[in-house]
């Protein structure tokens, strides 16, 4: 049975099947003051999405088709605060101490921003600037399994009624994945 990091693993591993090939990204990466920490964020260097957001969960997890909804739209919601400042901050951040980045423990605001603080101060930072558009956020929630049928309906729904595409990325084995989109 795969655990959430051998998920994750292979998510950013095998980015470039989901136009990511040249990100950089970080793990467990607070997305803003409020809205969570999400499990891996890719920062594109090229493409049309500045910011795509994966949230990986075990299939047989009780809460994979529903908590993990509600955790990619809070961090959606998040990721619609941040300014270019805020991009700029992250992607400094990914490139420069690359093996904090890639750790899984959490990164908080302060280490994000370089030391800035109290946290209000930081989050102030990562909002400067002009605000990531929806079209510029990805989301994706990452299985070690096919989609469940609920999970399929629901994110159908969401596409189809309110323009929010949330994809899911199916991890089979290392180095085997599938992506499903609902549009």
């Amino acid at each position: 049975m795969a655990t959430e990091q051998f998920i994750e693993n292979n998510v950013i591993r095998n980015r470039g099947q989901f136009g990511c090939a040249d990100s950089v990204y970080i793990r467990r990466c607070l997305v803003g003051r409020g809205f969570g920490i999400v499990d891996v964020m890719l920062l594109p260097l090229r493409g049309p999405h500045r910011v795509v957001l994966i949230e990986a969960k075990k299939a047989s997890s009780m809460d994979a088709s529903s908590k993990v909804i509600g955790q990619l739209l809070l961090y959606y919601v998040g990721a619609l605060h941040l300014g270019l400042q805020g991009l700029r901050n992250l992607r400094k951040f990914a490139a420069e101490h690359v093996r904090s980045a890639r750790s899984t423990k959490p990164k908080l605001l302060k280490t994000l921003t370089g030391g800035i603080s109290p946290p209000d101060a930081a989050w102030q930072e990562m909002q400067k600037g002009r605000k990531l558009k929806p079209k510029q956020i990805r989301l994706y929630i990452a299985l070690d399994a096919l989609p469940p049928a609920g999970l399929v309906s629901a994110l159908t729904v969401l596409a189809s009624e309110h323009s929010l595409n949330i994809g899911v990325v199916s991890v089979l084995a290392r180095d085997n994945i599938e992506i499903w989109n609902p549009v």
